[in-house]
């Protein structure tokens, strides 16, 4: 009696086993729609290397831009010395070392500068043939006496971004 109990009950839970699978499909998608997703669009990045002489200090940098997008400028001699970020709506500074910072609009910008600028105005003067004299006229206008030299400009796709976090 014993076994015809076991009998039944492994019968049963067969039963249930197989009265139990998922109703859900899988659906397969169409062949076309299995391709590799779009790449992200390639863009064009200036990078511009120059030497700075303020105050008696050298010190060296880099400028990279984005077009229409954002523009990074690292200054260092040895160690970090500055580094600034502007986007088209704003604009972060830092100079660690004087233990100075900015972050602000172009509104704010123009007040401490009394001079004006935009997101147009930086890109321009970047990419301009003189940078090195319309930034010099700039840290004029912020008190500083700069010279400028620019030592080398070109065009990559790919690049490092000097900004891991603010």
């Amino acid at each position: 009696m014993k076994r015809y109990r076991y009998i039944l009950l492994i019968a049963l839970a067969a039963v249930l086993a197989v009265g139990c699978r998922s109703t859900r499909q899988a659906v397969v998608a169409p062949p076309e729609a299995a391709t590799q997703p779009p790449e992200p669009p390639r863009r064009e990045l200036t990078v511009t290397t120059f030497t700075a002489m303020v105050s008696g200090i050298s010190a060296s940098g880099q400028v990279r831009m984005a077009e229409d997008s954002v523009i990074w400028v690292n200054v260092t001699k040895l160690v970090e010395l500055g580094r600034g970020l502007a986007t088209k709506d704003s604009v972060w500074l830092s100079v660690p070392l004087a233990d100075r910072y900015f972050a602000g609009s172009y509104a704010d910008l123009q007040r401490i500068t009394k001079r004006r600028l935009t997101y147009a105005d930086l890109q321009a003067m970047v990419s301009a043939d003189d940078a090195g004299e319309q930034i010099e006229a700039l840290a004029a206008s912020l008190g500083y006496e700069a010279k400028v030299y620019i030592t080398a400009r070109r065009k990559v796709e790919k690049l490092t971004f000097p900004f891991k976090k603010w």
